[in-house]
């Protein structure tokens, strides 16, 4: 398991996506005294009692983040747990009384999850999945559920297998959720249009079921693992205590088990070879999780790649905004708005004039 500093780190960067200010964030982590434990001073005590207080204010879109924050990065033990479920809680009655949205049971083979559903004004509206990381839940990514009634698309967000309501586990079989999520909202938009949005081992999923599904007609991801990460010791050994402690979780096995069970994971290069749709990769030059291999090896590989790659940490956190006009762009033109798309293009370029160095955009 990852120290605590390490993990302050990491939840402070999500916080602030989340749109908590820095003297909130520091705030709670500095009375965060140790990891384990539910009481004064542990870390899901000091998230949760904030979020008690928020929700006790009826704001229950900021309580949903900050328990999730609370059960950051895993729910390994019954107070992380009651921390999701009651993320899970607050935002359904967000989604609510905002008349956006709603939670839906879907069957993946035999295991049952909930996901979050948003169709679109019309019937033939094109789909966006989108599917968060090893350490957020799909609350997180609700803000879409509103933009995509928007801009005219069906939203579905899903869990990370292993996290939040999500029971499948990690593995090539996990590619399947994207091909049940088209089919248990196949008569509420049009399916045959469908972009995927999964930043980092999430995007691996979405480029595997793509192999056997071309009902996807584009992916979008951040720092995902492909190849060289899963065959490579170095980057391996080298990733976070907080990533690796997360992946034994979804993989559901040990640790020390992390590094072998990832190696079966591993796209070949015919299967790269074969990624039959635009595939728009975010890397970050300093990733300390995701080797550089793995985006330059995926250039020569695969057909349609599109990469954007700023001068910063796994995730991009210091690039948020460039990431979500870049984001942005794609959900526009997916939709058929390509004037739009076009118009924050240009937002982007204008925005990245003054970013030169720090960014390579092909």
């Amino acid at each position: 398991m990852a120290e605590l500093p390490e993990a302050k780190q990491f939840v402070g960067l999500h916080a602030r996506h989340m749109g908590f200010s820095p003297t909130f964030i520091d705030d709670v982590l500095g009375r965060i005294k140790t990891l384990d434990g539910d009481g004064d001073g542990s870390w899901v005590g000091e998230w949760s009692a904030k979020a008690e207080v928020t929700a006790g204010a009826g704001d229950h879109l900021a309580a949903a983040n900050l328990f999730n924050l609370a059960r950051f990065p895993a729910a390994d033990n019954e107070a992380k747990r009651l921390a999701g479920k009651a993320c899970s809680e607050n935002f359904a009655v967000w989604m609510k009384a905002a008349k956006i949205g709603e939670r839906r049971k879907i069957n993946v083979g035999n295991a049952a999850l909930t996901i979050l559903f948003s169709p679109g004004k019309k019937k033939d509206a094109p789909l966006v999945i989108l599917m968060g990381g090893i350490v957020s839940l799909k609350e997180q990514w609700g803000s879409f559920l509103k933009l995509g009634r928007k801009i005219g698309a069906a939203v579905a967000i899903a869990d990370f297998p292993g996290m939040g309501e999500n029971t499948l586990s990690y593995d090539r079989s996990a590619a399947a959720l994207y091909g049940a999520i088209m089919a248990a909202v196949a008569g509420e938009c049009d399916i045959s249009r469908t972009l995927v949005v999964a930043p980092s081992f999430g995007g691996y999923l979405a480029v595997l079921h793509n192999l056997k599904n071309p009902r996807i007609q584009g992916i979008v991801t951040v720092g995902a693992p492909l190849r060289s990460f899963f065959l490579d010791p170095v980057a391996k050994a080298g990733m976070p205590g907080i990533s690796r402690f997360a992946l034994s979780i979804a993989l559901g096995c040990e640790e020390n088990k992390v590094d072998e069970t990832l190696s079966a994971l591993a796209l070949s290069t015919g299967e790269l070879k074969s990624v039959s749709v635009p595939l728009h990769y975010v890397a970050a030059l300093d990733d300390e999780i995701i080797p550089s291999s793995e985006w330059t090896d995926a250039q020569k590989l695969v057909p349609q790649f599109h990469l954007h790659a700023f001068k910063d940490v796994h995730g991009a956190p210091n690039h948020l905004m460039e990431t979500r006009l870049l984001i942005l762009s794609i959900l526009l033109q997916h939709t058929g708005r390509a004037i739009l798309s076009r118009f924050i293009k240009q937002i982007l370029r204008f925005r990245l004039r003054f970013a030169t160095p720090r960014l390579h955009h092909s």
